[in-house]
């Protein structure tokens, strides 16, 4: 197409866009308003499918074989095709009103990383995208990508392995962050599994040497007493999910579920196989049985220069998100009451962020070695932290909507202009290709696929079992 075409078809995505943000505002209320747990979303899948459906999506629910996944296409032919992910989960232990102060509603989920606003946002662009692009007659299609369980790093490996990303000649997403703006620079790589230690119960009491919980504490300790001479380098992170349940009764079960994470994938698996080893030990020491169930792993996020600069483009026309200034009052407050000392600040502006490493891991990260994926973030509030009850508050109140609402516009922008130009794909493909530099990838590695299939509930209560 030639550049008034891009422009006319841009100003179709900015009307179909107009009209769709109360329906995507409403959509992050009803996803924020029941929180699903990783790999539990139902009710969120559902809502998503349904709204793209009746937007002339074709839906196909399951995808995979993994229940809370799916794929909705729009268009026609195999090729330019632009996929659009949305994640819809929410994170255990964090749930909260949309108030400025601590307080649980008793949902078992919170969405603590803000996915109720990432999964409607992104919806939303690939729908106004789809509506411009069928005005304007052009051939390609749009494919939105149900992801499950990000916050195990689960869903998009997994879907990934069994090829539904395969069609996709580019990945566009969203995210909250404290900047606004376009990312082009990597995150960290993540690989995590839990470590279950058995012994036998008994009164404590007596001696008992096959204290599952002395195994579990001897790993954690020695894990933290090795980390300054085996892996300054690399963060490795644990919480004990099953301790015992009476002080007088040795533990007959304890479970440690650990995490590695750097910027670099191959450092990140050594490490965390290493962990791995001192937790066999500590269970051979101590007279235990050990099993260990791996969860995911997943590279860090690979940059793309050709796409991020085609979403910064589209970010300079919409501009910096619209907050209000009953808005701002609100998330002063909330600020706050997080950090008390600290002045209130929210980035403001927007910007090609290209330097630094982002120190989140996300199972894009995988995807974005095999297919090019760009990124635009919108700001919260500095002093309100990622993964914790305030970004749930945050989430769930309309202060919060300019910032998504700004990246969804802006990805559907970019997703229409990357149909419309096939050889910006080909550049993008090309930039992989260059960055990647003949490096051989592993395949995708993932597992618990039978209990986050066919159980999830166990895996969340820390009941499950699998080789």
């Amino acid at each position: 197409m030639s550049a008034p075409d891009v422009d006319a078809l841009k100003n179709g995505v900015r009307t179909a866009f107009a009209g769709l943000r109360p329906v995507i505002e409403q959509h992050f209320h009803a996803l924020w308003a029941e929180p699903e747990l990783p790999a539990m979303e139902w009710r969120a899948a559902e809502l998503l499918c349904s709204w793209l459906e009746a937007s002339g999506f074709k839906i196909l629910r399951g995808s995979g074989g993994i229940p809370t996944a799916f794929l909705a296409q729009f268009g026609t032919g195999d090729s330019p095709c632009v996929g659009i992910l949305a994640e819809y989960d929410a994170l255990p232990g964090l749930d909260n009103d949309a108030s400025p102060v601590r307080k649980p509603r008793g949902k078992a989920a919170g969405h603590a990383c803000g996915h109720n606003q990432i999964g409607p946002a992104n919806v939303g662009a690939a729908i106004a995208a789809a509506k411009a692009l069928s005005q304007a007659g052009l051939p390609g299609r749009i494919v939105v990508l149900g992801c499950p369980a990000e916050e195990i790093l689960w869903g998009k490996t997994l879907m990934l392995e069994r090829g539904l990303f395969d069609e996709c000649d580019a990945l566009l997403t969203s995210h909250g962050d404290y900047q606004n703006g376009v990312l082009s620079r990597p995150c960290q790589a993540v690989a995590q599994g839990e470590m279950i230690f058995y012994g036998v119960a008994g009164h404590a009491g007596t001696v008992r040497r096959q204290n599952a919980l002395d195994a579990a504490e001897l790993a954690v300790q020695s894990i933290e007493r090795l980390r300054a001479h085996n892996f300054p380098d690399t963060i490795v992170e644990h919480v004990l999910r099953v301790a015992g349940v009476h002080p007088g009764i040795t533990p007959d079960e304890s479970r440690v579920w650990l995490s590695s994470r750097q910027q670099d994938f191959e450092r990140v698996w050594e490490v965390y196989e290493f962990a791995v080893g001192v937790c066999r030990r500590a269970a051979e020491m101590t007279g235990t049985s050990f099993r260990h169930q791996f969860i995911a792993a997943s590279r860090g996020y690979l940059a793309n220069d050709t796409l991020a600069e085609v979403l910064f483009r589209s970010q300079q026309e919409v501009g910096a998100p619209r907050w209000t200034a009953e808005g701002l009052d609100w998330m002063r407050q909330l600020a706050l009451a997080c950090a008390p000392r600290d002045q209130f600040f929210l980035d403001q502006e927007i910007g090609l962020h290209r330097e630094g490493i982002d120190p989140y891991g996300q199972d894009d990260g995988e995807v974005s070695w095999r297919i090019p994926l760009a990124r635009v973030n919108w700001a919260v509030p500095r002093q309100v932290p990622l993964h914790h009850w305030a970004l749930s508050a945050l989430s769930g109140h309309a202060a919060s909507y300019p910032g998504p609402i700004m990246a969804s516009e802006v990805l559907a922008l970019g997703a229409a202009e990357l149909i419309a130009s096939p050889d910006i794909l080909r550049r993008a493909k090309e930039e992989l290709a260059q960055r990647i530099n003949g490096k051989v990838l592993t395949a995708p590695r993932v597992g618990a696929k039978r209990t986050l299939i066919e159980n999830p509930q166990s895996f969340w209560d820390c009941s499950w079992v699998e080789d």
